[in-house]
């Protein structure tokens, strides 16, 4: 980790610490798994089922990751103190994020594909795990099954986007009625991270139909175990040439739920998803600055290494060109993430707004960011960048597909100008 200018020399300690330790996790306890595995994890026919499901075998040994990383600290350590997290701060969390991905590199951290399989349990995130959203969790639920949940023996899914409601919420289908004290839930979800594995779910629905067409307010989020009669989980969904992936498809048909399973308030679920959503967007900027890093680490190398007419190509003017706008782009995304982590510290303290506008600047430019990186590191490597000896064709397309969950480059784009145009132009 650098130096970075204006933050504390707590949060550096702290970031060393956690990324060293959870460095030594990976070799000490996911190492070992990835030998015994390797026969499945260096095979997609033998990862995936026909359905596209990750097989049993990698289930488990995803949920034995979890599990022991829970003991030692690591996978609710995002999470608040006040949900029985770890309550790292956003800009450790940012920092954290980086320094793991640019030190592991895209051939090893794409969930579900490949080694990435085992190395992405070890932290859990809003679509899987303990988040800030479980601070509008229940009393039922924070007794019963958040406590399963921080151990890492059971896992959730966030289950807003549909088929035909992905970037436009408020156009959800899913329905939920009130029935006695219950409410009863039917519709269908799909592109939901850990949607064909989780235990639980949080499920948006809208209860208020005049209210969601209003946009204002009318949809709810539910606390619902994919076990209840009703829930099926259809289909994962093979994504980039891959023969499978931790996205799938699911549906509730009358799937009964209590009444005292609401999440917050009911029609408090927009603001919810957003919650989450947010935390989402900043650690998936943060994570392709460490990705970016992993390629212009490699491509420097490889720079002095390889000749062309004689000389290191390091000495090629188009080269080093091209190692320079790597370098403009990595500076860019840290430091505009780092500062809005910043801001998303002093929003959860009291002393100011959610950064909306600037999570969305983040998000956007470090992915986008991130695919530029990696077309350059393709591009210096010639044509060791095309093949799978290296994984930079993987990081390629882990940018690629980063520009479309948590909102698509587009919705970045539009929220931005929106809360520019309602006066938000501070900078």
């Amino acid at each position: 980790m650098t130096q970075d200018v204006g933050i504390p020399e707590d949060i550096r300690d702290l970031v060393r610490g956690i990324t060293q330790g959870l460095l030594e996790f990976v070799e000490q306890e996911v190492v070992p798994l990835e030998q015994r595995d390797k026969d499945i994890l260096s095979d997609e026919r033998k990862l995936f089922d026909e359905r596209g499901f990750l097989v049993e075998r990698a289930q488990e040994a995803r949920r034995e990751v979890r599990m022991k990383s829970a003991q030692a600290g690591f996978y609710a350590m995002f999470a608040p103190e006040g949900v029985g997290g770890g309550g790292v701060p956003a800009r450790a969390m940012a920092l954290v994020q980086e320094g793991y991905y640019r030190r592991l590199g895209p051939g090893r951290l794409y969930a579900g594909w490949g080694k990435g399989c085992l190395t992405q349990p070890p932290v859990a995130s809003f679509v899987d795990g303990p988040s800030h959203m479980f601070t509008f969790a229940p009393e039922p639920v924070r007794k019963e099954y958040l406590p399963r949940l921080l151990r890492g023996e059971k896992t959730v899914c966030f289950a807003l986007s549909e088929p035909d409601a992905g970037s436009d919420v408020w156009s959800i289908k899913t329905r939920a009625r009130r029935d006695g004290d219950d409410w009863v839930i039917t519709g269908t979800k799909q592109w939901i991270t850990n949607g064909p594995y989780a235990d639980y779910a949080i499920v948006f629905a809208v209860t208020d139909e005049e209210a969601a067409a209003n946009h204002k307010g009318g949809i709810t989020a539910f606390f619902v175990d994919t076990s209840w009669p009703g829930f099926s989980k259809d289909a994962a969904i093979r994504i980039m040439g891959h023969l499978g992936s931790d996205c799938g498809i699911l549906s509730l048909d009358n799937v009964r739920v209590p009444g005292d399973y609401v999440m917050g308030q009911v029609g408090q679920g927009f603001q919810i998803a957003m919650l989450g959503i947010s935390e989402g967007r900043l650690a998936i900027a943060a994570s392709c600055v460490g990705l970016s890093q992993y390629a212009l680490d490699r491509s420097l190398a490889y720079a002095q290494e390889r000749k062309s007419f004689g000389v290191p190509i390091a000495e090629h003017q188009a080269i080093q060109f091209m190692l320079a706008e790597m370098a403009i782009d990595i500076f860019t995304s840290k430091y505009a993430t780092l500062q809005t982590a910043a801001l998303v510290e002093a929003a959860v303290q009291g002393k100011g707004r959610l950064p909306v506008k600037e999570i969305s600047i983040v998000k956007a430019y470090s992915v986008e960011a991130c695919q530029r990186v990696y077309d350059s590191a393709i591009q210096v490597h010639g044509g060791m960048g095309l093949t799978d000896d290296l994984p930079l064709n993987e990081g390629w397309r882990i940018a690629r597909t980063l520009r479309i969950p948590d909102g698509t480059s587009e919705i970045q784009r539009r929220t931005i100008a929106r809360q520019m145009l309602r006066g938000d132009v501070t900078f």
